[in-house]
């Protein structure tokens, strides 16, 4: 949630950054502005809406500086209104910050600033008043700062624009802040995409770090008194992974780029995969932490450990301190995390400072990342759609990899891997895609759709309905078909739809269950490797081994973007949401 990105250097900073904020969009999207260095003082630009409607509102692109910063708000505190939106201004208009993340104590701090002209309802108002009452008792601007920092509760990251000074000063606690180191200038932003047209050099920030951003160069302190690496990283990153290229939509383009990513693993090294493995068979017991969709991954990945033998637990970040007095230091803690910058997780982390942590996430440098003994890159590449695709599909893989590998199924998961990629190219046929689009048409106009499954379908209808929920705004529920009869099942009328996952394993109870659906007048869209006669529709669903749940849960994400088309809605950017939920 909420985008920055700042640049200082002897280029113009507006044309990078104009590239930058539209590929953060994805962070945040209620609200955009800017704050501009320029000889008559600083501008600020800034108003409610997308990011290239207040761009082109104000013609930001005709504006030229060597140092400016641009924000993307999601708005937490404090309502969608234009003078809510960042930067914002101290009273003398030196100084303005952009921020992401949650001042605790703002209330306190505002009321200690009462000779201050506030403007806006937000917590990050506080960071500009704090910052110029320093600097009016006489403190250097770094001072004021670094004060401001250590008066603040929460996870906040901010960057500041000082008019008397040629610096920009960040600093970096929780929520994500990265440093671009280019040619002839230097970016601070929330994300890597954003400035990789630009430069692939980069310095992952630890919370704490002051980075001091001149135009030839920079400095970095860490307010904590932290032991950190500021080594320079080189990212396998390029531009066109941050764009939609010939896609109508990020979500369609991040659904497809499965295919690709899935064969790759063939030839992956699963060093990493073996390592955690070892960790996770000598284990008490295995604890997957996620949230959203990660935790459906959690979800498979303690189903697959348990059946192999080995005692595992599934827990969202938030409930992990209801565990706090059976935790055992012979624990083991798999972390699930697309952004690596998920609040509620890093919130739980210290309870478990002893154990033993894997990190399978997607965003190299993160917060998770650094505070784990193993990490296992995702390596999906940006996501940029709100709704969680490649990501899901690829770490959920991992997880079942894990679990082979410590289960001895090492041949086994490889084999299936194959299998995998020949049922993925069967996947996207003419009669699967036509079969998704008619289903789509019939749940377009629905207010409720139920999802069933049993065993790994289940998990995959709970997925497939947070997709649905995410982009078309439908209310869907996922039930565990073995209980759809312990109450639900009144809900059934001939106005119902249910889509119901059917695997091998499951087959034949989970039609029994379907049978009482159809008796009720229920209509029923089949996702299977077989037609039923109970199914209304049918979309063929390949089976995969170990993976199947990779080609159901491709369906499932293009049955959400294709009733998303069809309602009218932008699947990138659902209403109320966004992509990195680093605040709690």
């Amino acid at each position: 949630m909420c985008g920055i990105i700042a640049y200082n250097g002897q280029d113009d900073a507006i044309p990078y950054l104009l590239e930058g904020i539209r590929n953060l969009e994805y962070r945040g999207y209620d609200s955009f502005g800017c704050a501009i260095d320029s000889p008559v003082g600083i501008i600020i630009k800034k108003d409610i809406g997308r990011v290239d409607d207040v761009i082109n509102k104000y013609k930001i692109q005709n504006f030229s500086s060597n140092k400016a910063i641009f924000h993307t708000r999601w708005a937490t505190h404090g309502g969608v209104k234009t003078e809510n939106a960042h930067p914002m201004i101290d009273c003398m208009h030196r100084i303005a910050v952009a921020h992401n993340g949650i001042i605790e104590n703002w209330a306190e701090l505002k009321e200690s600033l009462g000779t201050h002209k506030f403007i806006s309802d937000t917590d990050t108002e506080v960071l500009s008043h704090l910052i110029e009452e320093k600097l009016s008792r006489g403190s250097d601007i770094q001072s004021a700062v670094k004060d401001t920092f250590n008066q603040i509760k929460g996870s906040s990251s901010f960057i500041v624009l000082d008019k008397q000074s040629e610096d920009l000063i960040a600093v970096k606690k929780g929520s994500p802040l990265v440093l671009g180191i280019a040619k002839n200038g230097n970016f601070l932003s929330s994300d890597v995409p954003s400035f990789v047209r630009h430069t692939n050099k980069v310095v992952y920030l630890s919370d704490g770090d002051m980075v001091v951003l001149g135009k030839r160069g920079y400095t970095i302190t860490n307010l904590m008194n932290r032991d950190v690496n500021h080594d320079v990283s080189t990212v396998n990153l390029s531009a066109k992974h941050a764009e939609k290229g010939d896609y109508e939509h990020f979500m369609i383009k991040e659904i497809m780029e499965q295919l690709a990513q899935m064969k790759s693993l063939e030839s992956a090294d699963f060093g990493n995969v073996t390592r955690a493995a070892e960790l996770v068979k000598n284990a008490k017991l295995v604890y997957l932490i996620g949230a959203g969709t990660s935790y459906h991954t959690a979800l498979l990945g303690a189903k697959v450990l348990r059946e192999n033998g080995i005692k595992s637990a599934a827990v969202q970040g938030q409930d992990l301190i209801t565990y706090r007095n059976v935790i055992s230091e012979d624990d083991v803690f798999i972390v699930i995390s697309q952004s690596g910058e998920t609040a509620d997780i890093i919130n739980a982390m210290p309870l478990i400072s002893k154990n033993k942590k894997i990190g399978i996430i997607n965003s190299e440098g993160s917060t998770l990342t650094k505070d784990v003994d193993i990490f296992i890159p995702i390596d999906a590449g940006p996501e940029k759609a709100v709704a969680s695709t490649k990501s899901f599909t690829l770490s959920s893989v991992y997880v079942t990899l894990i679990a082979m590998f410590a289960a001895g199924k090492k041949e086994e998961a490889l084999r299936d891997l194959k299998l995998l990629n020949i049922n993925m190219y069967n996947l996207l046929v003419p009669s699967v895609l036509s079969a998704i689009d008619k289903a789509a048409e019939k749940i377009k106009g629905l207010e409720d759709v139920f999802f069933l499954g049993r065993d790994s379908d289940y998990i995959m209808a709970l997925e497939g309905a947070l997709k649905l929920k995410e982009v078309s705004y439908i209310h869907a529920e996922a039930i565990d078909a073995a209980t759809f009869k312990h109450g639900p099942l009144a809900l059934i009328s001939d106005k119902t739809y249910a889509v119901a996952l059917v695997s091998e394993s499951t087959r034949n109870d989970t039609l029994y269950n379907l049978q009482e659906v159809k008796a009720r007048g229920g209509n029923i869209i089949g996702v299977s490797d077989k037609n039923e006669n109970v199914f209304d529709m049918f979309i063929r669903a390949q089976n995969g081994g170990a993976f199947g749940f990779v080609t159901q849960s491709i369906i499932l994400q293009l049955l959400a973007y294709k009733t998303s088309i069809l309602k009218g809605i932008n699947p990138d950017r659902p209403k109320n949401l966004a992509k990195a939920v680093t605040t709690k």
